[in-house]
């Protein structure tokens, strides 16, 4: 079996929902697999759940991050996981919101290329931990507190995020869900101000992916309020104008990437996305990256919401500085860590 577009082969395939299975499968699971069809896969993934209740479902190829699907009541019922097997990432949806309400975590696979083998090696996994316990310690724990973002290329961003709200995904089963693939620590901002800027090898979500042109957002009480650029630029104003909500030109989430693999070619933003040496921001939906119990969930203009997309914006090599009362930490300098 070759996915449709050619890009992973059956026995890669396997292997990489083999790990996934490893990392965040209990025995007594009972899984929803949710896949499109340009993997056309079905009976690799019974393979591979054949000792788990399960079913499959599978639709079309997603159009847009984060379009909306519908899913009988019944297929719902009972079911403690829900895997996403994606052309394109469908993990802000509002149906798969009402899946995480339900209590079912979230295994989101937008797009699985061969590349992500390499991030799911335990090496990686320990070295995400590490990283990341690093970056809280300098933080002075789950804080909240001012970010500056800045870069050569003119990106010059603030925005400020909440105490005990960041969460880790590092390989276990923790929070709502994951990518499947690992290594940010995130969180979800309730203001910003300032540019930031995308340049030719940074990425946007699928299907946008690697940047081939500069992108220069504008941003302005948490929200974006100008995109320049051209053609991919003006890709991302439809992506977002087509949602009809209001709510999608908000910054959703502030993530760190904490990988330290190396990829000679970097395939699509779920993996840009992890990568040391990386940041991004998220327009839309901040459903999965805002706790419900967080304690300053009141400074959130709308709360927690699904926005009916969430497009990563991810920037390499910029610097980071932290400040929590009037404190400046230097996080990141110029893509790499100071921790």
């Amino acid at each position: 079996m070759q996915r449709k577009n050619g890009q992973i082969n059956r026995n890669t395939l396997k292997k990489i929902l083999k790990a996934q299975k490893k990392l965040y499968l209990k025995p007594d699971d009972k899984v929803l697999v949710f896949i499109t069809a340009d993997y056309d896969a079905d009976h690799i993934i019974a393979d591979v759940l054949r000792d788990h209740e399960h079913k499959i479902v599978s639709m079309l190829p997603i159009k847009r991050p984060s379009e909306d699907y519908k899913l009988p009541k019944e297929v719902l019922e009972g079911k403690t996981v829900g895997w996403l097997i994606t052309n394109i990432s469908i993990s802000h949806s509002p149906m798969t919101k009402q899946m995480m309400e339900q209590g079912m975590f979230i295994i989101s696979n937008p797009g699985i290329t061969p590349d992500w083998l390499e991030i799911l090696k335990p090496a990686n996994r320990s070295a995400c931990r590490e990283r990341s316990a690093l970056i809280l310690s300098t933080m002075g724990g789950d804080v909240g507190g001012t970010f500056h973002i800045t870069a050569n290329d003119g990106t010059n961003l603030k925005l400020k995020v909440p105490f005990r709200n960041w969460q880790e995904e590092i390989g276990t089963r923790m929070g709502v869900g994951t990518n499947g693939v690992y290594g940010e620590l995130a969180t979800a901002p309730y203001w910003a101000e300032g540019k930031y800027v995308l340049e030719p090898g940074d990425f946007l979500t699928n299907p946008i992916n690697r940047i081939n042109e500069r992108i220069i957002l504008t941003i302005c009480d948490n929200r974006v309020v100008d995109i320049k650029g051209g053609n991919q630029a003006e890709m991302l104003k439809r992506i977002l104008k087509e949602t009809y909500d209001n709510r999608a030109y908000n910054l959703g989430e502030f993530a760190i990437g904490l990988c330290p693999i190396e990829p000679k070619k970097i395939h699509c933003s779920v993996v840009a996305e992890k990568l040391l040496g990386g940041i991004h921001i998220a327009l839309g939906s901040n459903a999965t990256c805002l706790k419900e119990d967080c304690p300053e969930i009141n400074k959130f203009q709308y709360g927690r919401y699904a926005a009916g997309v969430h497009i990563d914006c991810i920037k390499f090599d910029p610097s980071v500085f932290f400040e929590p009362e009037h404190r400046i930490k230097t996080i990141m300098k110029n893509g790499c860590m100071t921790t």
